[in-house]
């Protein structure tokens, strides 16, 4: 649970910090596509840690 706990704290610090920087470089299409794909990337990282942490613990509790 800490550790849901923290990932989402860190879900909210980074969704502030995208929302408040300015980005004049990119159209804004282009803006909104790195973004998705940051957050696609950011979720699969988060899927696998997930899966990981998961079939870990089962490990422990076959041993």
């Amino acid at each position: 649970m800490k550790f849901l706990t923290i990932l989402i704290s860190l879900l909210f610090i980074f969704s502030a910090q995208v929302a408040a920087h300015p980005d004049h470089s990119l159209t804004e299409n282009s803006h909104a596509i790195y973004h998705t794909v940051f957050w696609a990337l950011f979720a699969v990282v988060v899927y696998k840690g997930y899966t990981w942490f998961k079939n870990k613990k089962s490990e422990k509790n076959q041993d």
